[in-house]
């Protein structure tokens, strides 16, 4: 059974959006299960304005615009190229992941022990899991700041059952003294969720309309990816926010952001050497990203590197929040541009170290997939891998729902 849960046929067409915290992707991907990896028919990814933005609601309105702009695309040229891909395949699927600042991840755990033995019953997981999910309603309301953003559950999952500390799949009729059930409830802004359903409507109003946040399914993949890895960080590095995801014993177990990213980084650098937004953003996109201040005044240099100073104890200290007293775990697995890799997986290194005192294993999962999905592509094909991270995690998602079972609503 998938994360989001039902029965889902062998060959599956469907449509992707991605909402980013500064742009909007958007694709149609044939899964076949005999293959490894599915195929990408088509995909457009629609960038809000690079430019400053000096409020989130600013941001908010010009990932919407990129949304209607791309759902357009999807009517006219994603559908063109379905019907010459295949004319007999038909969309079933919508499947729409939302990043940070946009979605809020929250996890709780509940564990129910007794003396003696007892029976794993039907009744007994349901009235766990509605008190997990009370649990995670109640913390919402208590947040006065998620309040204020008008958020709605997108998505709500089991992540992780153990009967006397034993992952167990399948927990009924059988005996225990302690049972643990861990529960992850995804949610989104109203207006964008609305958003999204207005698109389903329009465009895929036969299909079904699934949503998650993108750390969800970054987790995921991630324990597919590293199946032997029970603890692990999660990093999101998108255009305008850093997410963090604390994996613990195999769970999700806490979430949390701020809302600075790679365009951020950009609008600093442009501020601060006056060239193009575009160019400052260009120059965090190559395999050597601080060459660009060898033609700095010394000033500038100075600034520029006091700017990524700032940001790499700003993750240092967002390393810190782990919502245990734990650290963070030592291997990190992270998501970002392609591109821009080297120089975020440099200061990754950075800020770990000062948060944990040493060296941690950073991870790219977008190298991960590549390495374990595409090892049977020739050098012929390999320009067929998506070079869009984002694309390449949400449709391997996509694909492997069909072929996993790390996910069993009760």
């Amino acid at each position: 059974m998938s994360i989001f849960g039902g029965k889902i046929s062998p060959n599956r067409c469907g449509a992707i959006i991605d909402v980013g915290s500064g742009s909007v992707l958007i694709a149609i991907v044939y899964s076949n299960p005999t293959e490894d990896h599915p195929q990408i028919i088509w995909s457009h990814r629609e960038h809000a304005p690079l430019r400053n933005i000096d409020s989130l609601e600013r941001s908010a309105k010009a990932v919407m615009t990129a949304l209607v702009n791309s759902s357009i695309l999807l009517d006219t040229n994603g559908r063109k190229a379905l019907r010459e891909f295949n004319s007999s395949l038909k969309i079933s699927e919508l499947q729409c992941s939302i990043s940070a600042p946009w979605s809020y991840t929250i996890t709780k755990t509940i564990n129910y022990t007794q003396t003696s033995d007892f029976l794993i019953t039907e009744e007994l997981l349901k009235e766990l899991t509605n008190t997990v999910e009370l649990k995670i309603q109640s913390e919402l309301k208590e947040n006065e700041s998620l309040q204020d953003l008008g958020l709605k559950v997108i998505t709500k999952t089991n992540m992780s059952l153990t009967a006397n500390g034993y992952h167990i799949k399948e927990p009924l009729n059988n005996s225990a003294k302690n049972l643990t059930v861990s529960q992850g409830s995804a949610v989104s802004q109203h207006h964008l969720i609305e958003a999204l359903d207005e698109v389903h409507d329009k465009l895929l109003p036969n299909t079904s309309n699934r949503k998650i946040s993108f750390i969800l399914m970054l987790y995921s993949l991630t324990r597919e990816m590293f199946n032997q890895l029970y603890d692990v960080c999660l990093l999101d590095i998108t255009y305008e926010a850093t997410e963090i995801g604390i994996v613990r014993d195999g769970v999700l177990s806490y979430c949390t952001h701020i809302p600075f990213g790679s365009f951020s980084l950009a609008r600093e650098i442009s501020e601060i050497t006056k060239i193009p937004l575009h160019e400052a953003f260009a120059n965090l996109h190559t395999e050597n990203p601080y060459q660009f201040l060898d033609n700095l005044s010394a000033k500038q240099k100075q600034e520029v590197e006091t700017m990524f100073e700032n940001y790499t104890n700003e993750l240092a200290q967002l390393f810190h929040e782990t919502g245990d007293n734990l650290s963070i775990p030592r291997t990190i697995s992270v998501h970002s541009d392609l591109s821009s890799e080297p120089i975020f997986i440099d200061i990754i290194k950075k800020a770990a170290k000062r948060a944990v005192k040493t060296d941690v294993n950073v991870t790219s999962i977008t190298s991960e997939i590549i390495k374990k999905m595409y090892a049977k592509q020739t050098e012929d094909t390999d320009r067929k891998i998506p070079r869009d991270t984002a694309l390449l995690l949400s449709a391997q998602f996509f694909h492997n729902q069909q072929q996993h079972q790390l996910y069993k609503h009760f």
